[in-house]
């Protein structure tokens, strides 16, 4: 029954990563992974409405989230909020060959997401503004920089990914395991001497 048991448990322990590694690793775009995620702008004041934006922002691949509140309370869904970026025009972070970005999206538990076509690295002039119940308001000019390089997975990340389903599995056949084992067991002589009064 033991030899049944560990050869369970180490054909669980393959077949785990193999299930993992199957899976596909592709990253919808709509919920980035932590890892990835930066503070763009915290605590915006745009009129009656706090705002607070978060995304990754390296070239081609920008997503930004617009939690949005009115009064420490979020805001009802269907709030318009207005993204305009235009590429900075001095400096050495300029971007080349880049054109302004006007996108318009609508809050879901109070959160506008948007995913703005930004190709050129450098320095862009992010305005956001928001048209709610609590009335209307638009933010100063917010500078945001464009990596040209989206930063690696780390590799403390890719190992817990590997590690977390292997040692569920483990934890689960252990509990398992020893929800069918007898906690006290009586020595032979005793038992016998029990059973013989």
């Amino acid at each position: 029954m033991h030899i049944m048991q560990t050869c369970g448990v180490s054909l669980l322990g393959l077949v785990a990563p193999a299930v993992f590694f199957a899976q596909p690793m592709t990253t919808p775009i709509v919920d980035p992974p932590r890892q990835e995620m930066q503070t763009v702008a915290p605590n915006l004041l745009v009129g009656p409405y706090l705002m607070n934006v978060t995304g990754k922002t390296f070239v081609s691949d920008v997503f930004l989230d617009v939690a949005v509140t009115d009064n420490g309370k979020p805001v009802p869904d269907g709030t318009t909020v207005t993204l305009d970026t235009i590429p900075t025009t001095t400096g050495d972070s300029a971007p080349s060959g880049a054109s302004p970005i006007h996108l318009t999206a609508v809050t879901a538990a109070a959160h506008a997401k948007f995913v703005p076509d930004i190709a050129a690295a450098g320095d862009w002039l992010i305005t956001l503004s928001v048209t709610g119940p609590a009335g209307d308001g638009i933010s100063p000019p917010q500078k945001v920089g464009i990596d040209p390089h989206r930063p690696p997975v780390s590799l403390t990340y890719r190992l817990s990914q590997i590690a977390i389903p292997i040692v569920t599995v483990i934890g689960l056949l252990a509990f398992f395991h020893l929800r069918h084992m007898d906690l006290e067991r009586w020595p032979i002589g005793r038992l016998q001497a029990e059973q013989d009064r």
